[in-house]
């Protein structure tokens, strides 16, 4: 398998030059080649998590990791870092296909990157659960001592944690002979040169003293710690935390591993550079398989079946997971008689580990009595360590909890237990975290009374860090149907089954009234398999919003299967969830149910777009509004959504795209397009205009605010403005640039008799009075449909006011709603206005003034006009003007009068106070209408 990790290039990385390899000096060199012998052999094979079956490993050598690169951070989970960690890797996997991914070479750790200043001496290496931290510990152990890689280091010194948490009163010396007693002799020497060791140390989470390494120094005997000696003594956990922070053997280097979730908890500021392992791409996922079952036939087989599991291949990223899903398919094999290339899998996450645990127990076991009380007792030591984050158990512990050390090391448990080559004590993991979930769960499952179903399941809800998750789908799964397990620990209580299931209804129910849904609750139902309680509960939602919650395919699965059982959807809020095209595809199927489905700022793509077209062209579909913005969507991408948008099914009205422009620019079915907030370059609107002007266009709302349009972009609009195909009624241009120049042709575009604007908001252009008095012109053709205008924040002032009461009062102008706040209007300019009010001709019921230096005398002049029988003003906004003691003056009375005839009309006068709530949420209001 080959590696897939991006070659640095010599720009890239400089070595200084102390650390250019040297020679071993003959002092210790006898030490050296001790020691590489014992590192060559002890890790020449992958570790047991890697294996096929008992009896054949892996060899390193056809081992490959990609890392990640960045500097050092504190991961946040909310959820079970298994989950987390997949959606990371979708988002890795698309930065990849992007070039935008930052990986480095397990041999480059220690060289100075092109973002750093020093040379790091501390590395931490980030990965969940059975990813293959450990494997690549070994791996970087065995490489060096094969003198491939890391030769600047003369001695390489790998410790797991596991092996060390227990020394107490022991120095680095003391450490370092517990694991490697054939350097005694040679070790003083060894240790004066610091800069030549490198330290690593596997599983920081299982170290009995994690708490130690959040204090800034160790509180025993820390008072010379600038000098501490090899000799200085403590327990093995301080001694790890000193050299961590470089106060100990100062000048080593130092390379650790630590899962999501341990790390978490930690505070290691003097971290600053980390690794994180990706997990197996699909070509690693293929040729596990192979590896695997051996026939090439057989394992493309057995792999493609998975691959199409939406359930399943997701968490193949996970090597550990792919050697489960792969023992479930084995053992399927054997019992399918000849149906090699259909093989029955798990649907749910609790049935694979049901199956898993299933074959397994069948595997080692003559009588179903024989693991019953072992099974128990092993659940109970289970539990304790999902509740406390403990992973590994020593003897002691087994004794706690009726084990013997024999039970663990023989039959099944020895298969669930493995320890390290390296380990010097009797040391016992799971196979990985996840199946020492399962088993708790099993066991409380069968032996937790019907009355503490409820607190059980609520106290798994409550750790921040996610790590009861996997714990409360399995139990879920496990109480809620039948499973293959009963043989072996028993039936369970019915009773167990409705209050599960109650919970699970107030769960889902609890989401019905709120704004964004935990999916963690839907995840929670599958798990259920009960179809009945499904039905009834999923008909009951008709919004799903999830914006901001980032989506993994998994849990994309998991909604897919929950929308298979709603009625029509009204919304459903996508935005910001972190959706990649293989999620997407997996929720196609569903999509057609949902009438407004906002995808914006995603990561859709082109590939995302084809299968969207699906979900629009189904015979089925409801969707009328599709939000796109922001989605890296390209001409591709958007020809799969054209032809969507050419289906007689497609009943798309409005459509959200951000600066997708299709090139050849056709929008059939679709009513409103909003490119609003994006930046659209001069090519951008030549597709544009060429789509307005296509026969088959029906857009009648476009929306392009604030996209940086100026004069080069107005004359190619203009163009499709005049065009008899276009159908725009709605046009909303407000921040851009237009200037007068844009105005003028913006202009003569309106004066077409083929123009269908009606409303048109030019906010914010800077057109002036001139670019006034052009639109003006159009305002009293002939050919004007326009009824709705605005002109804020244009330096309009009295004189443009001029030019556009000349155009108001003209019998063919239909303007009836006019804004123009923010643009230095004074007294002259209010008194042209009020005699618009009072012409015959006049049509207008909403007059927008906020923000200007209206005084008394204009504002008279206006209330006056309202008493007038041409005047049609229901709305008049004069807030935020120069005149402010309105309440004290004969205006009031004026209004007063005028609201006796109107009582439906609203008038807004100056208040006191420039910062009334009211009045800067109105100001917000019109801005973004005008």
């Amino acid at each position: 398998m080959e590696s897939q990790v991006e070659q640095q290039t010599e720009s890239t990385v400089k070595v200084p030059e102390a650390f250019i390899p040297v020679p071993v000096p003959d002092s210790v060199m006898d030490y050296w080649k001790q020691h590489t012998a014992f590192l060559n052999e002890t890790y020449r094979k992958i570790s047991p998590a890697f294996e096929k079956k008992k009896g054949k490993q892996i060899l390193l050598n056809d081992y490959a990791v990609q890392l990640i690169a960045g500097p050092a951070y504190q991961p946040q989970l909310q959820q079970h870092e298994i989950l987390s960690g997949l959606g990371k890797y979708e988002e890795w996997q698309q930065q990849s296909c992007q070039n935008e991914l930052q990986t480095v070479q397990y041999d480059h750790l220690f060289q100075i990157q092109s973002n750093e200043q020093d040379r790091p001496t501390t590395v931490l290496i980030l990965g969940v659960a059975g990813i293959g931290k450990t494997t690549l510990v070994q791996k970087i152990s065995h490489e060096w001592a094969q003198a491939q890689i890391y030769q600047e280091f003369h001695f390489v010194l790998p410790f797991n944690f596991s092996d060390l948490r227990n020394l107490e009163n022991v120095s680095i010396s003391d450490m370092i002979l517990y694991s490697y007693p054939y350097l005694k002799d040679g070790l003083d020497t060894i240790l004066q040169d610091p800069k030549r060791v490198l330290f690593i140390f596997d599983g920081l989470e299982e170290s009995n003293g994690t708490n130690n390494y959040n204090h800034g120094v160790a509180e025993e005997n820390s008072e010379n710690v600038p000098h501490l000696s090899p000799e200085w003594k403590t327990s093995s956990a301080n001694i790890i935390n000193h050299l961590l922070r470089g106060e100990l053997l100062q000048g080593c280097s130092v390379l650790f591993t630590i899962t999501p979730t341990a790390f978490q908890a930690l505070d290691l500021p003097f971290i600053k550079k980390h690794a994180e392992i990706m997990g197996f791409s699909e070509e690693q996922r293929r040729c596990y398989f192979l590896q695997f079952f051996e026939d090439p036939k057989i394992s493309e087989e057995m792999y493609q079946c998975v691959k199409k599991h939406s359930m399943l291949y997701p968490l193949c990223y996970i090597p550990t997971y792919c050697w489960i899903i792969c023992s479930i398919m084995e053992a399927t094999l054997k019992t399918s008689k000849g149906h090699k290339s259909d093989p029955h899998l798990p649907i749910t996450i609790t049935q694979l580990y049901s199956s898993f645990i299933y074959n397994m127990l069948k595997c080692h076991s003559n009588s179903s009595k024989d693991f019953s009380a072992v099974l128990q007792q092993l659940g109970e030591m289970s539990y304790m360590g999902v509740c406390n984050n403990v992973t590994v158990f020593d003897e002691s512990q087994l004794s706690k909890y009726n084990l013997q050390s024999s039970q663990v090391l023989s039959g099944f448990l020895q298969d669930i237990f493995q320890t390290d080559p390296s380990c010097k004590k009797k040391l016992y993991t799971f196979l990985h975290l996840t199946v020492q979930e399962f088993i708790a769960a099993l066991m409380k499952s069968v032996h937790t009374r019907s009355d503490d179903i409820t607190s059980l399941l609520d106290e798994a809800t409550q750790h921040s860090d996610g790590r009861g998750e996997m714990f409360l789908k399995f139990f879920i799964g496990l109480t809620s149907s039948n499973n293959l397990l009963q043989e072996f620990v028993g039936k369970k209580d019915e009773k167990i089954t409705d209050n599960v299931l109650d919970w699970v209804k107030q769960k889902v129910e609890a989401q019905l009234d709120r704004e964004f849904i935990d999916i963690d609750a839907f995840g929670y139902l599958y798990e259920s398999q009960n179809t009945a309680l499904t039905q009834t509960l999923m008909k009951k939602f008709s919004e799903i919003g999830l914006r901001h919650r980032k989506l993994s395919a998994l849990e994309c699965s998991v909604l897919h299967a929950m929308l298979q059982h709603c009625n029509v959807i009204n919304n459903i809020n996508f935005e910001l969830c972190n959706i990649f095209p293989q999620s997407l595809r997996i929720l196609t199927p569903v999509l057609h149910k949902s009438k407004h489905i906002n995808l914006n700022k995603n990561y859709i793509g082109d590939l995302g777009m084809k299968w969207l077209s699906e979900a629009l062209k189904s015979p089925h579909t409801e969707i009328q509004n599709l939000e796109l913005e922001k989605n890296s969507i390209k001409s591709e991408g958007i020809k799969f959504l054209s032809e969507a948008l050419k289906s007689a099914n497609c009943k798309l009205k409005n459509l959200k795209l951000g600066n997708e422009i299709p090139e050849w620019g056709r929008f059939p079915n679709t009513w409103k397009l909003q490119l609003a907030d994006n930046e659209l370059d001069e090519l951008g609107m030549k597709y544009l205009s060429e789509a307005l002007q296509n026969p088959h266009c029906k857009l009648q709302e476009l929306w392009l605010h604030n996209i940086g349009i100026g004069e080069a972009h107005m004359k190619l609009l203009a163009v499709a403005l005049k065009s008899p195909h276009c159908k725009i009624q709605e046009l909303k241009l407000f921040h851009n640039n237009l200037g007068k120049d844009g105005a003028k042709l913006l202009s003569e575009a309106l004066q077409s008799p083929h123009c269908h604007i009606r409303s048109l908001a030019l906010g914010g252009n800077n057109i002036g009075a001139p670019g006034v008095q052009f639109l003006s012109e159009a305002l009293k053709s002939p050919h004007s449909k326009i009824v709705k205008l605005g002109l804020s924040k244009n330096q309009v002032e009295d004189e443009g006011i001029k030019w556009l009461t000349e155009a108001l009062m003209s019998h063919h102008c239909k303007i009836q709603s006019l804004g123009l706040h923010m643009n230095n209007v004074e007294n002259s300019g209010a008194e042209l206005l009020s005699k618009v009010l009072q012409s015959p001709h006049n049509d207008i019921q909403y007059l927008g003034l906020m923000f200007n230096g209206i005084g008394e005398a204009g504002m008279t002049h206006l209330l006056e006009a309202l008493g007038s029988p041409h005047c049609k003003i229901q709305k008049l906004d004069l807030e935020h003007n120069s005149f402010h003691d309105v309440h004290e003056s004969e205006v009031y009375k004026l209004v007063t009068e005028y609201m006796k005839t109107r009582p439906h009309a609203e008038i807004r006068l100056p208040t006191r106070g420039w910062f009334c709530g009211n009045a800067i949420m109105s100001m917000k209001q019109h801005l973004e209408t005008f």
